[in-house]
Protein backbone atom coordinates (compact mmCIF):
# COMPACT_ATOMS: atom_id res chain seq x y z
CA UNK A 1 0.00 0.00 0.00
CA UNK A 2 2.67 2.46 0.64
CA UNK A 3 4.80 1.65 -2.38
CA UNK A 4 1.33 2.14 -4.79
CA UNK A 5 0.89 5.72 -2.43
CA UNK A 6 4.67 6.55 -3.34
CA UNK A 7 3.75 6.00 -6.73
CA UNK A 8 0.64 7.72 -7.05
CA UNK A 9 2.23 10.62 -5.48
CA UNK A 10 5.53 10.49 -7.45
CA UNK A 11 3.09 10.19 -10.94
CA UNK A 12 0.70 13.43 -9.75
CA UNK A 13 3.80 15.26 -8.53
CA UNK A 14 1.73 16.17 -5.74
CA UNK A 15 0.62 14.58 -2.30
CA UNK A 16 -2.32 11.63 -2.07
CA UNK A 17 -5.01 11.68 0.59
CA UNK A 18 -6.13 8.13 1.48
CA UNK A 19 -10.40 8.31 1.04
CA UNK A 20 -11.84 4.75 1.50
CA UNK A 21 -10.02 2.44 -0.14
CA UNK A 22 -8.95 5.06 -2.66
CA UNK A 23 -6.14 7.22 -2.72
CA UNK A 24 -7.00 10.62 -4.30
CA UNK A 25 -4.40 13.33 -5.21
CA UNK A 26 -4.67 16.43 -3.86
CA UNK A 27 -3.90 18.49 -6.68
CA UNK A 28 -7.20 20.35 -6.84
CA UNK A 29 -6.68 21.82 -2.99
CA UNK A 30 -5.90 25.13 -2.70
CA UNK A 31 -5.36 27.82 -0.23
CA UNK A 32 -7.81 30.81 0.47
CA UNK A 33 -6.53 33.92 -0.83
CA UNK A 34 -6.01 36.20 2.21
CA UNK A 35 -8.83 38.58 3.10
CA UNK A 36 -8.06 42.37 0.98
CA UNK A 37 -9.79 45.68 1.33
CA UNK A 38 -12.52 46.10 3.38
CA UNK A 39 -12.87 42.57 4.49
CA UNK A 40 -9.43 43.04 5.65
CA UNK A 41 -9.89 46.11 7.04
CA UNK A 42 -13.30 45.63 8.76
CA UNK A 43 -11.94 42.13 10.25
CA UNK A 44 -9.43 43.95 11.93
CA UNK A 45 -11.91 45.50 14.56
CA UNK A 46 -12.61 42.90 17.42
CA UNK A 47 -15.47 40.61 16.98
CA UNK A 48 -16.26 39.97 20.84
CA UNK A 49 -19.55 41.67 22.74
CA UNK A 50 -18.57 45.67 24.22
CA UNK A 51 -20.20 48.40 21.74
CA UNK A 52 -22.54 49.91 23.75
CA UNK A 53 -25.92 48.34 25.04
CA UNK A 54 -24.98 44.15 25.53
CA UNK A 55 -28.92 44.28 24.81
CA UNK A 56 -27.94 43.82 21.20
CA UNK A 57 -26.59 40.51 21.56
CA UNK A 58 -30.24 38.93 21.97
CA UNK A 59 -31.46 39.73 18.72
CA UNK A 60 -31.65 36.94 16.45
CA UNK A 61 -32.87 36.48 13.23
CA UNK A 62 -36.74 34.23 14.24
CA UNK A 63 -35.75 30.78 14.08
CA UNK A 64 -38.51 28.62 12.02
CA UNK A 65 -38.28 25.40 13.00
CA UNK A 66 -40.54 23.87 10.15
CA UNK A 67 -38.45 25.09 7.28
CA UNK A 68 -35.01 24.06 8.99
CA UNK A 69 -36.80 20.68 9.10
CA UNK A 70 -37.74 20.86 5.30
CA UNK A 71 -34.10 22.56 4.38
CA UNK A 72 -32.22 19.97 6.17
CA UNK A 73 -34.03 17.04 5.20
CA UNK A 74 -32.35 16.97 1.56
CA UNK A 75 -28.99 15.09 2.56
CA UNK A 76 -25.84 15.81 0.75
CA UNK A 77 -24.90 13.83 -1.97
CA UNK A 78 -20.79 13.74 -2.13
CA UNK A 79 -19.91 14.99 1.73
CA UNK A 80 -22.34 12.36 3.48
CA UNK A 81 -19.69 12.02 6.18
CA UNK A 82 -18.63 15.41 6.54
CA UNK A 83 -19.74 17.57 9.75
CA UNK A 84 -20.41 21.03 9.84
CA UNK A 85 -17.67 20.66 12.65
CA UNK A 86 -14.94 19.92 9.92
CA UNK A 87 -15.40 23.24 8.07
CA UNK A 88 -14.28 25.20 11.00
CA UNK A 89 -15.95 28.27 10.51
CA UNK A 90 -15.68 31.12 12.44
CA UNK A 91 -18.61 32.68 14.06
CA UNK A 92 -20.09 35.61 13.19
CA UNK A 93 -19.08 38.87 15.08
CA UNK A 94 -21.28 39.88 17.89
CA UNK A 95 -24.40 42.21 17.13
CA UNK A 96 -22.60 44.58 19.96
CA UNK A 97 -18.83 44.73 18.74
CA UNK A 98 -16.54 47.07 17.38
CA UNK A 99 -16.67 45.02 14.50
CA UNK A 100 -20.73 45.06 13.69
CA UNK A 101 -20.66 48.30 14.29
CA UNK A 102 -18.21 49.27 12.04
CA UNK A 103 -19.46 46.93 9.28
CA UNK A 104 -23.24 48.44 9.62
CA UNK A 105 -21.60 52.44 9.60
CA UNK A 106 -20.14 50.54 5.91
CA UNK A 107 -23.24 49.71 5.04
CA UNK A 108 -24.56 52.82 5.75
CA UNK A 109 -22.21 54.72 4.00
CA UNK A 110 -22.30 52.27 0.63
CA UNK A 111 -26.51 53.15 1.11
CA UNK A 112 -26.33 56.70 1.23
CA UNK A 113 -23.82 56.74 -2.01
CA UNK A 114 -25.24 54.24 -3.86
CA UNK A 115 -27.14 55.59 -7.04
CA UNK A 116 -29.54 54.21 -9.74
CA UNK A 117 -27.08 51.98 -11.51
CA UNK A 118 -25.36 50.43 -9.05
CA UNK A 119 -28.96 49.29 -7.35
CA UNK A 120 -30.13 48.18 -10.84
CA UNK A 121 -26.88 46.27 -11.39
CA UNK A 122 -26.70 45.04 -8.14
CA UNK A 123 -30.15 43.83 -8.12
CA UNK A 124 -29.16 42.10 -11.83
CA UNK A 125 -26.59 40.36 -10.61
CA UNK A 126 -28.44 39.04 -7.58
CA UNK A 127 -31.58 37.67 -9.82
CA UNK A 128 -30.15 36.60 -12.97
CA UNK A 129 -29.05 32.38 -12.60
CA UNK A 130 -26.32 31.58 -14.85
CA UNK A 131 -26.35 28.11 -16.24
CA UNK A 132 -22.66 26.26 -16.69
CA UNK A 133 -23.83 27.18 -20.51
CA UNK A 134 -24.02 30.52 -19.73
CA UNK A 135 -20.87 30.46 -18.70
CA UNK A 136 -18.67 28.56 -21.57
CA UNK A 137 -20.03 31.21 -24.13
CA UNK A 138 -18.61 33.84 -21.99
CA UNK A 139 -15.65 32.64 -21.95
CA UNK A 140 -15.58 31.72 -25.48
CA UNK A 141 -15.30 27.99 -24.78
CA UNK A 142 -18.41 27.47 -27.43
CA UNK A 143 -20.04 29.72 -29.64
CA UNK A 144 -23.73 29.33 -29.31
CA UNK A 145 -26.07 27.31 -26.82
CA UNK A 146 -24.61 23.57 -25.77
CA UNK A 147 -26.44 20.81 -24.05
CA UNK A 148 -24.25 20.13 -20.93
CA UNK A 149 -25.87 17.02 -19.55
CA UNK A 150 -22.95 15.63 -16.97
CA UNK A 151 -21.88 19.74 -16.19
CA UNK A 152 -25.83 20.24 -15.19
CA UNK A 153 -25.72 17.59 -13.16
CA UNK A 154 -22.63 17.85 -11.22
CA UNK A 155 -23.95 20.92 -10.59
CA UNK A 156 -27.29 20.04 -8.88
CA UNK A 157 -25.45 17.84 -6.81
CA UNK A 158 -23.05 20.36 -5.38
CA UNK A 159 -26.18 22.45 -5.02
CA UNK A 160 -27.74 19.64 -2.48
CA UNK A 161 -24.49 19.32 -0.58
CA UNK A 162 -24.09 22.86 -0.40
CA UNK A 163 -27.75 23.87 0.69
CA UNK A 164 -27.23 21.28 3.81
CA UNK A 165 -24.14 23.04 4.74
CA UNK A 166 -25.16 26.42 3.87
CA UNK A 167 -28.52 26.32 5.89
CA UNK A 168 -26.95 24.29 9.18
CA UNK A 169 -24.84 27.69 9.50
CA UNK A 170 -27.72 30.14 9.09
CA UNK A 171 -29.69 28.20 11.32
CA UNK A 172 -26.84 27.60 13.92
CA UNK A 173 -26.27 31.50 14.23
CA UNK A 174 -29.12 32.51 13.01
CA UNK A 175 -27.62 36.60 12.87
CA UNK A 176 -30.11 39.04 12.38
CA UNK A 177 -29.98 41.36 9.06
CA UNK A 178 -28.45 44.64 9.12
CA UNK A 179 -31.90 46.69 9.10
CA UNK A 180 -32.86 44.77 12.42
CA UNK A 181 -29.50 46.47 14.32
CA UNK A 182 -29.74 49.59 12.92
CA UNK A 183 -32.97 50.80 11.27
CA UNK A 184 -31.20 53.54 9.54
CA UNK A 185 -30.44 50.71 6.56
CA UNK A 186 -32.78 50.51 4.24
CA UNK A 187 -32.66 46.88 2.34
CA UNK A 188 -33.43 46.95 -1.14
CA UNK A 189 -34.69 42.75 -1.03
CA UNK A 190 -37.05 41.34 1.16
CA UNK A 191 -34.57 38.25 3.32
CA UNK A 192 -36.53 34.99 3.80
CA UNK A 193 -33.40 33.81 6.28
CA UNK A 194 -30.59 34.27 8.72
CA UNK A 195 -27.65 36.78 7.28
CA UNK A 196 -24.65 34.23 7.81
CA UNK A 197 -23.42 33.41 5.54
CA UNK A 198 -24.53 34.48 2.25
CA UNK A 199 -26.19 32.07 -0.01
CA UNK A 200 -26.14 34.31 -2.69
CA UNK A 201 -22.24 34.76 -2.03
CA UNK A 202 -21.60 31.27 -1.22
CA UNK A 203 -22.52 29.90 -4.18
CA UNK A 204 -21.04 32.70 -6.25
CA UNK A 205 -17.46 31.11 -4.94
CA UNK A 206 -18.57 27.68 -5.40
CA UNK A 207 -18.79 27.72 -8.94
CA UNK A 208 -15.55 30.09 -9.24
CA UNK A 209 -13.59 27.50 -7.78
CA UNK A 210 -15.10 24.88 -9.44
CA UNK A 211 -15.22 26.53 -13.08
CA UNK A 212 -11.38 27.26 -12.21
CA UNK A 213 -10.47 23.73 -12.65
CA UNK A 214 -12.25 23.72 -16.05
CA UNK A 215 -11.05 27.02 -17.56
CA UNK A 216 -7.88 27.68 -14.90
CA UNK A 217 -6.82 30.66 -17.62
CA UNK A 218 -9.71 32.61 -16.73
CA UNK A 219 -9.38 32.05 -12.74
CA UNK A 220 -9.41 35.74 -12.94
CA UNK A 221 -12.80 36.22 -14.23
CA UNK A 222 -14.43 33.86 -12.06
CA UNK A 223 -12.92 35.47 -9.07
CA UNK A 224 -13.49 38.72 -9.71
CA UNK A 225 -17.49 37.93 -10.73
CA UNK A 226 -17.52 36.37 -7.32
CA UNK A 227 -16.30 39.57 -5.87
CA UNK A 228 -18.50 41.33 -7.36
CA UNK A 229 -21.40 39.35 -6.23
CA UNK A 230 -20.29 40.27 -2.43
CA UNK A 231 -20.14 43.79 -2.83
CA UNK A 232 -23.51 43.78 -5.03
CA UNK A 233 -25.16 41.86 -1.74
CA UNK A 234 -23.71 44.72 0.67
CA UNK A 235 -24.95 47.63 -1.68
CA UNK A 236 -28.09 46.45 -1.72
CA UNK A 237 -27.91 46.06 2.48
CA UNK A 238 -29.08 42.69 2.69
CA UNK A 239 -25.39 41.32 4.16
CA UNK A 240 -22.88 42.46 6.62
CA UNK A 241 -19.14 42.24 5.38
CA UNK A 242 -18.59 39.74 7.18
CA UNK A 243 -21.11 37.37 5.92
CA UNK A 244 -19.51 37.42 2.49
CA UNK A 245 -16.03 36.85 3.93
CA UNK A 246 -17.37 33.86 5.71
CA UNK A 247 -18.55 33.20 2.81
CA UNK A 248 -15.74 32.86 0.27
CA UNK A 249 -14.04 30.64 3.29
CA UNK A 250 -16.84 28.36 3.65
CA UNK A 251 -16.68 27.85 -0.12
CA UNK A 252 -13.19 27.69 -0.41
CA UNK A 253 -13.27 24.59 2.30
CA UNK A 254 -15.99 23.01 0.86
CA UNK A 255 -14.48 22.62 -2.89
CA UNK A 256 -11.37 21.41 -1.18
CA UNK A 257 -13.44 18.44 0.08
CA UNK A 258 -15.52 18.14 -2.71
CA UNK A 259 -12.07 17.21 -4.61
CA UNK A 260 -11.26 14.86 -2.02
CA UNK A 261 -14.04 12.99 -2.93
CA UNK A 262 -14.15 10.16 -4.53
CA UNK A 263 -17.25 10.10 -6.19
CA UNK A 264 -17.07 13.42 -6.89
CA UNK A 265 -14.07 13.40 -8.59
CA UNK A 266 -15.38 10.81 -11.22
CA UNK A 267 -18.23 13.18 -12.00
CA UNK A 268 -15.69 16.15 -12.38
CA UNK A 269 -13.53 14.15 -14.68
CA UNK A 270 -16.20 13.09 -16.88
CA UNK A 271 -17.37 17.20 -17.20
CA UNK A 272 -14.23 17.75 -18.18
CA UNK A 273 -14.29 15.44 -20.97
CA UNK A 274 -17.92 17.18 -21.84
CA UNK A 275 -16.43 20.66 -21.83
CA UNK A 276 -13.64 19.43 -24.10
CA UNK A 277 -15.99 17.84 -26.62
CA UNK A 278 -18.40 20.89 -26.67
CA UNK A 279 -15.13 23.35 -26.57
CA UNK A 280 -14.69 25.72 -29.84
CA UNK A 281 -11.02 24.45 -31.35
Amino acid sequence: MKICLFLLSFYFGCSVIAYGQMAIPARFSRELTPARGHYKALAARSPQPGFASQRLDSIKYPFDKAMAAEALSEKPVYLRTVSLDDLQLPAPPANSSQQTRAELDYLLALQNSRNPEDVRSSLYLSNVHETPSDVGRKIGYWAGPQNLPMTDSLFSSVSRDADYFLWSIKFKYCRPRPYMLDPRIHDLETSQAASYPSGHVTYAYIHAYIYQELAPEFTDLFIQKAYAMAHAREIIGVHYPSDSEVSRIFARKFVNLLFRNEQFLRDFENVKKEWEAKRYH
